[in-house]
C-alpha cells in the first residue's frame, strides 16, 4: 500500500522531496566524519585518505546536484545510486561484509521503493545486493590493531547498535515527514473536492435560476397590469390604495431583480465609505421587507472606502432574510473593521441550531423550518464569501438565538 501511494502522491511535486534527501545526505556525511573521528580515537587501522576521498566525492556530487538543471526525479535516482556506490567503497576499505555498517544499504533501498519508479527501484535493490555480495571477497582487512578477539566482538556489537540507531532515526524521520506531507495533500484534495461540489451545485442553481427568471417575466407583467387596474378602480378607498401601492413597489423590485439576473454580473461600483454603502444597500433591502425591524450598530456612516463585489450584497441579504424569519421580524446588525476586514455580525434572538446543522453550515443545504424554505441561503452565502476571500461562521449566541459572522477583506477592493 505504501509503495504504491507515495510515488503517486509525489509524482507531480518531487522538488521538496529531492531537497529533503539532499539535506539528509549532508547529515549522513557529517555522521560519517564523526564515525571516522571515533575510529581514530579507538586506534583503528584505516586507509584514511581513501575513505576521505569517498566521502568528499559524495559531498561534491551532492553540491553539484543543487546546481545541475536536472529534474527532481533524476536527482533522486542519481543521489541514491551514488549513496550505494560510496557506501560499498567505504565498506570495502573497512572490513567488507564484516563491517556492521553494511546494514546502511537498507535506507537507500527503502527510499527508492517509496520515491522512484519500479524499474529504478529494482535496479537499485539489485545493485545493493550485488555490492554486498562482492564485499565478501573484495575488501581490506577488518581495521583492528592487535589480536584481541573479545575486543573485536565488542566493537562489532557497538557498530551494529550504531547502525541500527542511524537506520531508525533516518527512516522514522524521513518517512514521518512523507506521511505528514501525504496527510496535508489529502486534506487539500478533500477541500478541493468540497469546493468543486459546491461549485457544481451553484452552476446547477444558476441554470435553474435563468430558466425561472424567464418564466416569471410574464406573470409579473400580468400582476403589474392588474395592480394598475385595481388602483384606477378603487380611488375612493385610501387603505386599499396604500396596499396596492405597496404591492406595486414589491412587483417593481421583483422586475428589477430579474433584470439584474438576466444581465449577469453587475459592473463594480466606485469605492465609497463602507458605512454609506451599507446604509444604501440596507435601505433597498428594507423596502422589500417592510415588516422587519432592523437594529444597526457601528459604521452607521463613513468608514474606509471600499467597493465590495456586487455578489457580496445578495450573500448578506440571504443571511438577513434568514435572521428576520427566524427571529420573528427583529434583526440586529453590528458592523466593524477588524484587522483589515469588514466584520458584520447578524443576530436573531430566537431559536438555536443543532450541532449537526452547525457542522454542515455552508457545506450543504440546511434543513429549513420556514414555509417553502429550501435551506440554500446559508450555503450560497458561504460559497460566495469564500470566492471573495472572506468567510462565514454560524454559532449559537450565549444570550439566545443565532449569530452569523461575515468577514470580507478590505484590501484589494474585495
Amino acid at each position: 500500500m505504501m509503495t504504491s501511494t507515495f510515488p503517486a502522491l509525489f509524482a507531480a511535486n518531487l522538488g521538496p522531496v529531492a531537497q529533503a534527501v539532499r539535506r539528509l545526505r549532508w547529515l549522513m556525511l557529517l555522521a560519517a566524519l564523526l564515525a571516522l573521528g571515533l575510529g581514530a580515537a579507538l586506534a583503528l587501522q584505516l586507509p584514511w585518505l581513501l575513505l576521505l576521498q569517498a566521502l568528499a566525492t559524495l559531498a561534491l556530487l551532492n553540491l553539484a546536484m543543487w546546481r545541475w538543471p536536472l529534474s527532481p526525479r533524476r536527482q533522486l535516482a542519481l543521489g541514491l545510486f551514488s549513496d550505494v556506490l560510496v557506501l560499498s567503497e567505504v565498506l570495502a576499505f573497512s572490513g567488507g561484509a564484516a563491517n556492521p555498517l553494511a546494514s546502511l544499504y537498507l535506507p537507500p533501498v527503502l527510499l527508492a521503493a517509496l520515491l522512484l519508479p519500479p524499474r529504478q527501484a529494482w535496479l537499485l535493490a539489485l545493485s545493493s545486493l550485488g555490492g554486498y555480495a562482492l564485499l565478501f571477497g573484495w575488501h581490506l582487512p577488518w581495521p583492528l590493531a592487535g589480536d584481541d578477539a573479545a575486543y573485536a566482538f565488542r566493537l562489532h556489537l557497538v557498530g551494529m547498535w550504531l547502525t541500527f540507531a542511524m537506520s531508525v532515526l533516518l527512516l522514522t524521520g524521513f518517512v514521518s515527514s512523507l506521511a505528514r506531507q501525504l496527510a496535508q495533500r489529502e486534506a487539500a484534495l478533500a477541500q478541493a473536492r468540497e469546493a468543486q461540489l459546491r461549485d457544481e451545485q451553484l452552476v446547477a442553481l444558476g441554470v435553474q435560476a435563468a430558466g425561472t427568471a424567464h418564466s416569471l417575466s410574464t406573470p409579473l407583467n400580468t400582476l403589474t397590469l392588474l395592480c394598475d387596474e385595481l388602483c384606477a378602480g378603487t380611488t375612493d378607498d385610501a387603505a386599499l390604495q396604500s396596499d396596492l401601492q405597496l404591492m406595486r413597489q414589491q412587483l417593481a423590485l421583483c422586475r428589477e431583480a430579474l433584470v439584474q439576473l438576466k444581465a449577469g454580473a453587475e459592473s463594480r461600483p466606485s469605492p465609497q465609505p463602507i458605512g454609506d454603502a451599507l446604509a444604501q444597500q440596507l435601505q433597498g433591502w428594507q423596502a422589500t421587507r417592510p415588516g422587519v425591524r432592523l437594529q444597526r450598530d457601528g459604521l452607521l456612516h463613513g468608514g474606509p472606502p471600499m467597493a465590495p463585489d456586487p455578489r457580496f450584497w445578495p450573500a448578506l441579504f440571504n443571511l438577513l432574510n434568514n435572521a428576520a424569519e427566524a427571529g420573528g421580524g427583529e434583526v440586529e446588525l453590528d458592523a466593524a473593521i477588524v484587522t483589515g476586514q469588514l466584520q458584520l455580525r447578524i443576530r436573531n434572538r430566537r431559536g438555536r441550531l443543532s450541532a449537526e446543522q452547525l457542522a454542515r453550515a455552508g457545506l450543504a443545504p440546511l434543513d429549513s423550518d420556514k414555509p417553502a424554505g429550501l435551506g440554500l441561503g446559508v450555503m450560497l452565502s458561504h460559497v460566495t464569501l469564500s470566492h471573495l476571500g472572506g468567510e462565514l461562521r454560524l454559532e449559537n449566541d450565549a444570550a439566545g438565538g443565532v449569530c452569523a459572522t461575515l468577514r470580507l477583506p478590505l484590501e484589494g477592493d474585495a
